[in-house]
């Protein structure tokens, strides 16, 4: 199961998944997208499913439907969430508290509700969520010349906050043969504007943004058996830009 599954990590996510034999249920928060994704991939039958993982009851029905179709959940990918992009000066509470909601909450949602699928089964899982660098660190606002998507504060806290929630749940679910790891990218490009592009770039020992499809190696790794002595860690994937 991957959610925010149409979105730009989400899509490379089920694809990778997909080739490499994977029954993928593509979760998001519209259906249409959501079953023409499922049905591009690649392999045997895929699914498509509304999720709003912020929502107990939304996280409760696909678990159902998983188990009634599937029978089992071996690999969650918590790869949802949202944004703000204001100055923190303007923010409401509201949209504070959503961005948690959504994004660290939903990740706690779908772990508490998999790992129930999981240890019925018996067989285990691997759970992957999607952190970020500036779950680590700040970001730095000197670099944000021509963007208006500033990062913001409580994006950065929710990320945070599921960097370490990989921590816990690798702890408390390890006796059942579940592993949670974290994958924390740097800048992805996605049509930033060219200043940003550049200043960001010149922070990145590689000198460059990301690109999307360079993190489907470590969501692989982490789902397979390959990494089946690897749990409560966070793979930070960014050029190098914490290493300096």
């Amino acid at each position: 199961m991957v959610t925010g599954a149409t979105g730009q990590l989400g899509r490379q996510f089920c694809q990778a998944l997909a080739a490499a034999g994977a029954e993928v249920w593509v979760t998001d928060l519209e259906q249409a997208r959501c079953q023409q994704l499922a049905e591009t991939l690649p392999g045997p039958q895929h699914h498509g499913w509304v999720v709003d993982v912020g929502e107990p009851q939304s996280v409760q029905a696909v678990m159902g439907k998983i188990a009634a179709r599937s029978g089992r959940l071996d690999i969650l990918i918590n790869n949802a969430g949202i944004a703000v992009f204001e100055p923190f000066e303007e923010r409401s509470f509201a949209d504070f508290m959503r961005v948690l909601q959504v994004n660290t909450g939903g990740t706690f949602l779908c772990i508490q509700q998999g790992s129930q699928l999981m240890r019925q089964s018996g067989q285990g899982g691997s759970i992957i969520n999607i952190g970020s660098i500036y779950g680590v660190v700040s970001s730095d606002p000197r670099i944000y010349t021509d963007c208006n998507r500033k990062n913001s504060e409580c994006y950065s806290a929710s990320k945070a906050g599921i960097i370490q929630m990989t921590r816990y749940f690798a702890v408390h679910l390890a006796p059942y043969g579940i592993r949670v790891n974290c994958i924390s990218p740097g800048g992805v490009y996605n049509r930033q504007g060219e200043d940003f592009v550049a200043h960001y770039s010149r922070g990145v020992p590689m000198a460059r943004m990301g690109q999307e499809e360079e993190l489907n190696g470590a969501a692989l790794f982490l789902a397979s058996e390959e990494s089946s002595y690897m749990t409560g860690q966070n793979l930070i994937i960014d050029g190098g830009r914490l290493s300096w």
